[in-house]
C-alpha cells in the first residue's frame, strides 16, 4: 500500500540529524512530500532553508511544546485518512526503502526488534503493572521501537490517550509505575496492542532497520551508497546518538555515512563549507556550555 508522505518529529538539538535525515530520503525520493513536526521544547528554530532546498512543509503548530516523541500524536490525530511513515531525526535511508514497505497492506508496519525480558522493563512497561490499570490487557509478546513505523492518520483518537496523558504543554505521561520508560514509546506499543488484540487493527511485524552500533551496520559499504545501490534498511541512530553535537560525528558509529548525507545537504542548500563548519563548531560550542552549566545559550 503506497505510503503517501514522511513525518519527521525534531526539536532544536536535533535538527542538525533532522537535516541529513531529509537529504537522505530526497537521494532516494526527490519527490514524496515530507512534513517536518516541530517541537519548540527548549526553544524555535529556523527550518526556512530546509523547507525551500529540499521542499518540505511544517506540521501545523497544534501546541509549542510536546516533549518527549508526544508530537507525533498530532499526526495520528488528523482527520485525514493518510498512509504515512513516522521516522525519528536519527535515522538515515541507505536505500531505496519504501518500496519494502509498501508491500504489506496492515494498518501498522513495526520493527521486528528481537524481544528482551530487560528492554521490556527498562524501554517499554511493567505488565504486572499494565494489568492492574487494565485488567484486559493480555501482553503479546513481542516490543518495537517507535522511531520508525508505518500507520494511517485518522484512526487513533485522543481519547485512546487520555487515560495516560495530561495534554499540558509539555504533556505529562501518567502511570509512570506501569510505563517505565518516558515518551510516546511505551504508550503508542500499549494502544496497538490493545486494538490488535481486539480486531480494530493489524500489526505487521517487519525487519527493516538496524541500529548505528549493529554489526551490519560496520558493514555497509559507503560506495554502494553513493552508486546508488544501497541496502534495503534504514539506520537509526538511538543506540549511538550521545556524539551528535560532536563537528565530525567521531563519537557516533559510521560518521562517514552521515557526514555524507550532511555535505549533500550543504550542497543542495547553497551554504560553503567555510559557514558549514562555522554553523556545526557554533551549535558544539553551545551544547557543550549547556551540559557543562545547565545554561540554555538561544
Amino acid at each position: 500500500m503506497k505510503i503517501e508522505v514522511i513525518y519527521i518529529p525534531c526539536y532544536k538539538n536535533d535538527y542538525r540529524l533532522c537535516r541529513i535525515c531529509v537529504a537522505s530520503i530526497r537521494y532516494w525520493y526527490p519527490d514524496i512530500p515530507i512534513v517536518i513536526v516541530k517541537d519548540l521544547l527548549i526553544g524555535d528554530f529556523d527550518t526556512t532553508e530546509l523547507e525551500q532546498a529540499f521542499n518540505v512543509s511544517v506540521f501545523p503548530q497544534v501546541a509549542k511544546a510536546y516533549g518527549w516523541g508526544f508530537s507525533k500524536f498530532e499526526v495520528f490525530f488528523q482527520k485525514e485518512k493518510r498512509r504515512f511513515l513516522m521516522l525519528d531525526s536519527d535515522i538515515v535511508f541507505i536505500g531505496p526503502m519504501l518500496d519494502i514497505l509498501e508491500q504489506y497492506n496492515t494498518d501498522w508496519i513495526v520493527f521486528d526488534e528481537p524481544f528482551s525480558q530487560v528492554d521490556l522493563l527498562k524501554y517499554y512497561f511493567d505488565p504486572d503493572k499494565i494489568k492492574e490499570l487494565d485488567p484486559d490487557f493480555n501482553f503479546p509478546g513481542y516490543h518495537f521501537n517507535t522511531g520508525q513505523f508505518v500507520g494511517w492518520t485518522g484512526i487513533l483518537k485522543r481519547s485512546d490517550f487520555d487515560q495516560f496523558i495530561e495534554w499540558k504543554e509539555p504533556r505529562i505521561q501518567l502511570h509512570r509505575e506501569a510505563f517505565t520508560f518516558g515518551g510516546e514509546q511505551p504508550l503508542l506499543n500499549y494502544v496497538l496492542m490493545k486494538k490488535e488484540a481486539s480486531k480494530e487493527m493489524t500489526v505487521h511485524k517487519l525487519d527493516f532497520m538496524r541500529e548505528g552500533l549493529h554489526p551490519e551496520t560496520q558493514s555497509f559499504l559507503l560506495d554502494r551508497i553513493k552508486k546508488k545501490e544501497g541496502y534495503p534498511y534504514l539506520i537509526h541512530w538511538h543506540d549511538g546518538k550521545a556524539g551528535r553535537y560532536y563537528p565530525k560525528f567521531d563519537k557516533m558509529p559510521r560518521p562517514d555515512i552521515l557526514l555524507f548525507f550532511e555535505d549533500l545537504y550543504y550542497r543542495k542548500a547553497g551554504v560553503s563549507h567555510i559557514l558549514q563548519s562555522i554553523r556545526i563548531w557554533k551549535k558544539f560550542i553551545k551544547n557543550q556550555l549547556y551540559w557543562k552549566y545547565k545554561t540554555y545559550f538561544k
